[in-house]
């Protein structure tokens, strides 16, 4: 008779030996959970969509986060107005906007009777040169990175974006430093943060020579083929043609030198290789504070919003955004090999994700059969016109909604959103008119009813809301633009990677208010009660 006894100690063995190793696979996957940088980067108008149409075609940086990482494929800003400043702070914050008072890169304020930005500080002064002086003053929800340094005092937080509101945002109440361009060859702070710009910043400023990037051509830098193979013809009808008064050609190759030498210093941020000097800022904020070089965990946000800015004259399916997410993913490859070098991708954790998408142009959706179309705005102002003139000219309308008067009674208020309704039928890309009531007591049960409830404050809000269709645009002549509570604007990448984990996809859907609370459980420091979003357990199971 055979001895089974062998047999089964060598099962065992191999049980066990099984059970080592996907532990050990496990172990593999996992975060650290000391990481001594995080890297937060936020890619302005980056629809999912374009990262799902060009990921086969990808070499550089975004195909390693991915190669390296957990990429969230159903991701949404879960609000409404999708823009910017919303989205920058849903993702440092883990809150809905509209009830922490976010309610967009600028709102009406009742009290000053006036607009004011997001980033808005009344009392602070320019530091570096000119510009506005903005900060995280106005704002009371804090950031991640704030939660952080309640714990780490010492930790480190730097932020750098083209757009002030970008880096703020990201950067938090107490952010050591939140630098962005100031559209006139200089990139600035405010004495928010310090009274003077640190040497190694000034010393970037004096280098850097904004005229020299007139002659650099930006010209296709992928086969013919693979244009015609992802985007529509070059030069589609509905993209933009001109920069202010300035005619350019809307195709490439193009060129600064088609604009006034004066205007240089704004419409460099047109172009791709912008982001390339985003990028150099960011890995001297690494040398020289000597970020990721001890045990406590530093921050860098990176805010990119050439973009935005690209995409917003060409549309998501121009020549113009492919080549630039192709040069992006090409940019990013040298900068993470650079952190590489500096700090070394074993202490570092990336995020990845947007603040939002865009609408394709209309004219390319009728194209392929969507009843799409732009916003008749004289015959929009016309009715604007009219409802002031029936209720009174201390009615305002800003953004995308009506203010009543503080002493508006409820039938007053009732009578006026009926006028509105009346005097706003027939305007064929006006989908929706809600009082702002009617919102609070939507059951968030679909995602449209959803992301307008988290766009509301119940009392800084407009008395009604104006909502577009779905497929229309307000943006007027030509051009695209975003802001919308449907998923071409809210759908954004969400990618978090690490040197260690394997390359993994999670199709259920998730939020950019999850960004805070996961990083912030895996760095195991205290999230405040109020925080709107959950902790990814992918990231920290």
């Amino acid at each position: 008779m055979p001895d089974l006894t062998l047999g089964i100690s060598m099962k065992k063995l191999t049980i066990l030996s099984l059970a080592a190793f996907l532990l050990l696979s496990c172990e593999a996957q996992k975060f650290p959970d000391n990481p001594k940088l995080v890297v937060m980067i936020v890619v302005d108008m980056f629809p999912a969509e374009i990262l799902q149409r060009i990921e086969p075609h990808l070499k550089g940086g975004l195909k390693w986060l991915l190669n390296h990482g957990i990429h969230y494929e159903n991701a949404h800003q879960e609000h409404a107005n999708t823009v910017t400043g919303t989205g920058h702070f849903s993702i440092g914050s883990g809150r809905y906007p509209g009830p922490s008072g976010v309610l967009g890169n600028s709102w009406y304020v009742r009290s000053l009777g006036k607009s004011v930005n997001c980033v808005e500080d009344s009392i602070a002064k320019p530091v570096g040169g000119k510009g506005n002086a903005r900060s995280y003053r106005q704002i009371e929800s804090n950031t991640v990175s704030d939660w952080a340094k309640s714990k780490h005092p010492d930790s480190k937080v730097y932020t750098v974006a083209a757009k002030d509101r970008a880096a703020i945002l990201l950067g938090g109440k107490n952010a050591n430093l939140a630098i962005y361009y100031n559209y006139n060859g200089t990139f600035i702070t405010s004495d928010y943060y310090m009274e003077e710009l640190p040497g190694w910043l000034d010393d970037f400023n004096q280098s850097l020579n904004i005229n020299a990037y007139r002659d650099s051509v930006w010209n296709h830098s992928r086969t013919m083929e693979l244009y015609h193979e992802l985007a529509t013809v070059d030069s589609f009808y509905g993209e933009v043609d001109e920069f202010n008064d300035d005619v350019y050609s809307p195709t490439l190759p193009k060129s600064l030198n088609s604009v006034a030498l004066e205007k240089t210093r704004n419409y460099l941020v047109s172009m791709p290789w912008f982001d390339r000097i985003v990028m150099k800022i960011a890995e001297s904020a690494i040398i020289n504070e000597e970020l990721g070089k001890d045990e406590i965990v530093d921050f860098l946000g990176i805010g990119f919003s050439t973009a935005d800015w690209i995409g917003h004259n060409h549309g998501p399916n121009s020549h113009e955004v492919l080549d630039y997410f192709f040069r992006f993913d090409a940019y990013l490859m040298n900068f993470i090999k650079t952190l590489d070098d500096l700090v070394g991708l074993e202490d570092i954790v990336f995020v990845l994700s947007s603040d939002h998408g865009a609408i394709p142009l209309p004219e390319y959706l009728s194209s392929n059969g969507i009843e799409s179309e732009r916003l008749d705005h004289d015959s929009f102002n016309s009715r604007i016109k009219r409802i002031k003139e029936q209720l009174g000219d201390d009615i305002i309308y800003s953004g995308n909604g009506f203010y009543f008067p503080r002493h508006f009674t409820n039938d007053q208020k009732e009578d006026a959103l009926q006028l509105i309704k009346k005097e706003m039928i027939g305007l064929n890309a006006l989908g929706y008119i809600f009082s702002r009531e009617e919102i609070l007591l939507m059951k968030g049960i679909n995602p449209f009813n959803r992301r307008l409830k988290h766009m509301i404050h119940p009392q800084m809000s407009p008395d009604v809301i104006l909502v577009l269709r779905e497929y229309f645009t307000s943006r007027s002549p030509l051009g695209t633009t975003h802001g919308t509570p449907y998923n071409y604007d809210t759908h954004v990448p969400l990618i978090f990677s690490h040197i260690n984990i394997k390359p993994t996809r999670i199709s259920r859907s998730v939020a950019t208010v999850d960004i805070a609370p996961t990083i912030g459980s895996l760095l195991n420091v205290s999230i405040p009660e109020d925080v709107d979003g959950n902790s990814l357990q992918e990231i920290t199971p």
